[in-house]
């Protein structure tokens, strides 16, 4: 009888987003990258097997992208960009992280939401985050190349700069599509 208490409080506990991150995690983010009264709203697309062809296509990598959740931000009415969500898989467990994009599609900020590994931990940090600043679609974004691996953090880094130009190339897409408004 215990150990079902305690599998249900767990489940209480965690029971937040499937991405583990807060909704005012992401108004937080918002407001201080777009500035104070700037609004956040979600939208859950759904993207057809055609769609998720083309993507992995352009972008070179796999991704299970069924659905997505996209959060766009307005100020006054007017569209900002919007902050993309998504979960890479580290060494063992997956890192949570966002991608926050401007009207034009360049990356404003990267920020690690949930890093649940024991080691690797440095690609939380704000040098290696603020290598992805001004990067967009057609951008090389890779380790080795324009991206700085982190010694010790070699899986974590290259999870997190293949899911950033993942990310940018669906944001693209989206944007292109006309699904961000």
């Amino acid at each position: 009888m215990r150990f079902s208490k305690n599998i249900a409080a767990i489940f209480l506990l965690c029971a937040g987003t499937v991405f583990g991150q807060s909704r005012q995690q992401l108004e937080d983010l918002a407001v201080s990258l777009y500035g104070p009264g700037s609004a956040i709203r979600e939208i859950e697309l759904s993207l057809s097997a055609s769609d998720l062809g083309k993507l992995n296509e352009s972008n070179g990598a796999m991704h299970p992208w069924e659905k997505v959740r996209v959060y766009p931000i307005t100020k006054a009415g007017k569209s900002l960009g919007a902050i993309l969500v998504d979960n890479v898989k580290g060494k063992a467990r997956p890192i949570t992280y966002a991608a926050a994009f401007d009207g034009k599609g360049d990356i404003l900020a990267l920020e690690i939401l949930a890093y649940r590994e024991s080691h690797g931990g440095e690609v939380q940090s704000e040098a290696f985050r603020k290598q992805f600043e001004g990067k967009r679609h057609g951008d090389a974004i890779a380790v080795g190349r324009d991206i700085r691996n982190i010694s010790g953090a070699t899986i974590s880094s290259r999870s997190v700069t293949k899911g950033a130009h993942a990310l940018a190339t669906l944001h693209h897409y989206l944007q292109a599509q006309g699904k961000l408004e």
